[in-house]
């Protein structure tokens, strides 16, 4: 997968778990889950949207710069590079999967509200 496809998919999906909460809170009642964000949720909802759309954006640019990084390598076949392209395939895998459920619980979260 290309370093700009992986890491646009990564920031769609935190977008959508952006979208998801705040619709969520906004509209059926529900609550931010993380603890960190929870207050900040219910208080600012400005400042949420600015934080968590601000770190899905730097989280894919870090997967970005990581990738490219990778590809300019002194020795692609060193070793080294071979294990840090794996971590950064099981990191960008693990982010996906971690947020495609944040996303399927948020809709099931507004989904299962009574109306």
């Amino acid at each position: 997968m290309q370093p700009k496809t992986a890491s646009s998919l990564l920031v769609m999906m935190g977008s959508l778990d952006w979208l998801t909460t705040i619709v969520g809170i906004a509209y059926f009642g529900a609550v931010e889950s993380n603890p960190f964000l929870s207050e900040l949720a219910t208080t600012n909802l400005l400042t949420f949207t600015a934080l968590k759309l601000g770190v899905a954006f730097f989280v894919g640019f870090l997967f970005y710069l990581a990738d490219k990084l990778l590809k300019r390598a002194e020795n692609p076949d060193s070793k080294n590079t071979k294990i840090a392209r794996v971590t950064l395939r099981f990191s960008y895998g693990a982010s996906m999967v971690f947020l495609f459920f944040a996303v399927l619980n948020n809709v099931w979260i507004v989904a299962a509200r009574p109306t």
